[in-house]
């Protein structure tokens, strides 16, 4: 049993240190203003399957690197349309929630508690996680009260399992995912030159991301205590 937890944690360590390296040489070699446009750019005019794992690498290095993670269910809605869309958006979020976690927890456990200590909402959310552990993190996935990447990174610091972690952070992103995704679609409908119910639709898929944002944050900053 010693010898399989010891090879288990050894394989976590190396899939850590992959996704670390392959974040970092990504970042020296792409500036992260460029990375809507570049990927926007990649995509068009690859086969479906070459575009969506191109897609999944990027949106799971990006987040890592803290991009807005918004940007890119929006670029999966106008890229692959609302169903492939969905698919790669809520694969890519998990893969990239779960490389943070690992990063932090095995890899760069210092440099993330320095960071955390420094951050108000970690106490709270730290405290929060110990009592409710998949309801916080469900909810917090669900708000804007932190970057998509920078949650991962705190949340590996925690003390909560890794595959409870990840269908914690699946059912919470899911919902954002969806309505991001539908924007993305509804706005290249409009784009390609939609009459007023694109229009209306667009509008609709913007409202409900808006307020599903604004209810969610106020109900998790309640339940955190800021």
């Amino acid at each position: 049993m010693k010898a399989l937890e010891g090879l288990r944690r050894r394989g976590l360590w190396w899939s850590a240190v992959g996704m670390a390296a392959l974040a970092a040489i990504v970042a020296l070699l792409v500036p992260a203003q460029d990375w809507s446009e570049l990927l926007r750019d990649a995509l068009r005019g690859r086969a479906l399957h070459a575009a969506l794992l191109l897609f999944c690498a990027a949106y799971v290095v990006g987040t890592m690197l803290l991009l807005p993670a918004w940007i890119f269910p929006i670029a999966a809605g106008a890229a692959f349309g609302i169903g492939w869309g969905i698919a790669a958006s809520a694969v890519s979020s998990v893969l990239s929630a779960v490389g943070a976690f690992l990063v932090a927890r095995y890899l760069l456990r210092a440099p993330v508690e320095r960071a955390a200590q420094r951050h108000p909402a970690f106490g709270a959310l730290s405290r929060a996680v110990e009592r409710e552990p998949f309801k916080v993190i469900a909810l917090l996935r669900l708000s804007p009260v932190l970057t998509s990447g920078m949650k991962s990174y705190f949340l590996g610091l925690m003390r909560v399992r890794t595959a409870p972690y990840a269908l914690a952070s699946a059912v919470g992103m899911l919902p954002g995912i969806v309505l991001k995704v539908y924007v993305g679609h509804a706005g290249r409908g409009v784009l390609e030159g939609g009459g007023p119910l694109k229009w209306a639709m667009l509008a609709v898929g913007v409202a409900a991301t808006i307020a599903m944002a604004v209810v969610v944050g106020k109900a998790v900053r309640r339940k955190l205590g800021f």
